[in-house]
């Protein structure tokens, strides 16, 4: 899959690595700047993780999980600025 073309296509996945990509963010504070429902947010999380755009830094929290960008996510943010 093509990882750039997968964040494209969701305006809400594009937010998310915008808003982690200033700092390390827990899901309540991204759903807090989005103004979106936590559900949604964490279902995005989940599936940027599975596809090796963010990375959880403490997993094993059960609370204030706290997510970064990877390589990978560092990358289609700087293509996605370029367009």
């Amino acid at each position: 899959m093509n990882a750039f073309g997968y964040v494209k296509r969701s305006k809400n996945r594009q937010k998310i690595i915008r808003i982690i990509a200033t700092s390390r963010k827990t899901p309540s504070d991204i759903t807090e700047i989005m103004d979106a429902r936590f559900s949604l947010v964490s279902s995005i999380l989940s599936d940027l993780k599975n596809n090796g755009i963010v990375v959880c830094l403490n997993e094993e929290d059960k609370t204030g999980r706290l997510y970064v960008l990877t390589d990978l996510g560092l990358e289609i943010l700087s293509e996605l600025d370029q367009q």
